[in-house]
């Protein structure tokens, strides 16, 4: 498939065309083993060379490979294929009419979520197309995509250049209401909201806020309520399919219709906007982090996205003492920590508090579904670490608010707690499991489904955000001590690159980790022996686990992260 591909490109960039019968041959058993974003860009190629210098259409051919391939691969999703299909038809409809404006229409479709598409045949290949029509043309013109624009907008706006940021989000922005794309756009009327208010600027801010309520209406009074019974004008989650990577995308070039969880889709946005508005004009912690949860609730990769770093200059500016408002913890990754901490059998006071404050925070954030969903986590978790009785008792008083915003699952867990400890049990486990995925949260740990809690063996997850220090969901500091911080950036580096190479991390001397973090040997020892007893201090406290001294660090013959305990180390941060 690399071999038809490149021969596919090179006949792009000479301009060569593509017969209807050349693809035929083209082995199914490769096609299937491809992902779906993979055959879309080797059936765009092949419409492109196809259509040089005005040449026929080789469709038909095209969709019966995409045909091929929807039929036979475990790989299809079902949400790139489909939009490609419709890509191909409107480039026909521009050859057909000569017209550039469609030929730019079709980069700017076929570039969605693909940020190294720049660097692709496309837009050198659609540029000799419409000079082979007569039309003219230059790549640039080819390159210069609303993605493309909004990704180098979020790389201005997280390096803190607003007044660049801001020229690149508009004419995203242009583009995106001109094809159509209600979702993106709403969301780039947020991007500028951010970044007039990391400006200063509250009432330009204001004013964004009020186009993008306008706007989002305007989108509502013009598309009906969807018929269908699964009929979605726009995906929501991480999307990855080779290359292409997005979070939210539309499922049709030209969405003629709204579901309702389309229009809270939209909604999302505006409430963004207002919960940042309201937090930086009143320094407000509170809506800041409700404004942070509306936005990332549900993107796994949102802390490798650029927006850590963007909403931490709201933070600088408006949140007091530096680092009070965290743009890492929020209440997605908390969900997170509260579902590790099952591993260490976290004790029951401690799993009540952690949720109750959860289902606080999404309640002011507008996420009631997902708010009463953590109180149904921590009973089902209760009720594994600490038996049926008390788990029953606590999430009783809940019940009267839960059961009308999520009746099924509630009726579920219930079913579950109300099991014997056999088969039956299992199984109502198992579908509660299965039916939380629908509400994107954090995935429930599979040794919740397959062990007994705590006899599991170690594969903990340490991570700092920022400052504070997590060892399996249990906050070891909240602020942890420098010298601390600069160890463990070193050993999780050293740590992370022998997991890569599936090998076991070397110990580091004192003498070589001094050298690297600038500590003395006798400081390093004083801060890994102060961290062992914060450690055990803590899990004391919170959790029924006897955490070994060396759990997370090993201190002979030198220093290491512990391969046999740690599975993943984490370094969340807005700074170089």
């Amino acid at each position: 498939m690399a071999e038809v591909r490149q021969a596919l490109e090179e006949r792009v960039l000479r301009g060569t065309r593509l017969a209807a019968g050349e693809l035929a041959d083209l082995s199914s058993v490769d096609l299937r083993q491809e992902s779906e974003h993979d055959v879309s860009v080797l059936l765009l190629l092949g419409a492109l060379s196809s259509r040089m210098g005005g040449g026929e259409p080789v469709t038909p051919a095209l969709f019966d490979i995409a045909r091929r391939y929807m039929e036979t691969s475990l790989l299809y999703t079902g949400r790139i294929l489909p939009r490609t299909k419709e890509i191909i038809e409107l480039l026909d409809g521009g050859v057909d009419e000569r017209s550039p404006d469609i030929l730019v229409e079709v980069a700017d479709h076929l570039s969605q979520g693909w940020p190294t598409y720049p660097d692709s045949v496309f837009p050198a290949g659609l540029a000799r197309l419409s000079e082979g029509l007569g039309l003219g043309g230059e790549p640039a013109r080819y390159s210069r995509v609303s993605f493309v624009l909004w990704w180098q907008a979020l790389g201005a706006a997280a390096a803190g250049d607003h007044d660049r940021a801001l020229p690149l989000i508009h004419d995203s922005l242009e583009r995106y209401r001109k094809y159509l794309y209600y979702a993106d756009a709403a969301w780039l009327y947020t991007d500028i909201v951010i970044n007039h208010l990391t400006a200063g600027r509250l009432e330009e801010a204001v004013t964004a806020l009020g186009s993008q309520r306008h706007y989002v209406e305007e989108v509502y009074a013009s598309h009906p309520s969807a018929t269908g019974a699964r009929s979605f004008a726009f995906s929501l989650g991480d999307v990855q399919s080779g290359s292409y990577s997005t979070f939210i995308e539309s499922s049709s070039l030209r969405p003629k219709e709204l579901s309702d969880q389309d229009r809270a889709l939209l909604k999302r946005y505006v409430r963004t906007s207002e919960f940042l508005i309201a937090a930086c004009r009143y320094g407000s912690r509170r809506d800041f982090d409700a404004a942070l949860d509306v936005f990332s609730f549900g993107w796994v990769t949102f802390q490798q996205s650029p927006y850590p770093r963007i909403f931490r200059h709201l933070a600088d500016r408006y949140g007091g003492r530096a680092g009070s408002w965290s743009v890492h913890l929020t209440a997605h990754e908390q969900w997170h920590r509260m579902l590790r901490t099952y591993r260490v059998r976290t004790k029951a006071r401690q799993l009540i508090d952690v949720a109750v404050t959860l289902h606080d925070r999404l309640a002011y954030a507008g996420l009631e579904q997902q708010a009463d969903l953590v109180l149904l986590d921590a009973a089902v978790l209760h009720e594994r670490l600490h038996g049926k009785g008390a788990a029953v008792e606590w999430i009783t008083r809940y019940l009267i608010d839960i059961r009308p915003s999520i009746p099924e699952i509630l009726q579920v867990a219930v079913d579950y707690l109300q099991a014997p400890q056999n088969v039956a049990g299992r199984r109502f486990l198992s579908k509660y499991i299965g039916l939380r995925a629908d509400f994107l949260v954090p995935e429930i740990l599979p040794v919740v489904l397959l062990d007994e809690p705590g006899t599991g063996s170690p594969s903990w997850e340490v991570a700092l955000y920022g400052n504070l220090l997590s060892v399996e969901g249990v906050t070891v500091y909240e602020e942890t001590p420098p010298p601390l911080l600069d160890i463990l950036r070193v050993l999780g580096e050293e740590f992370m690159r022998s997991r890569e190479k599936n090998e076991e991390p070397s110990f580091l001397s004192a003498s070589e980790l001094s050298a690297r973090t600038h500590r003395t040997p006798a400081a390093l020892a004083q801060s890994v022996r102060r961290f062992r007893m914060a450690c055990r201090d803590r899990f004391d406290e919170v959790t029924d686990w006897d955490i070994a001294s060396d759990a997370v660090i090993q201190g002979r013959p030198g220093y290491r992260m512990n391969p046999q305990s740690v599975r993943k180390f984490t370094l969340y941060s807005t700074t170089d």
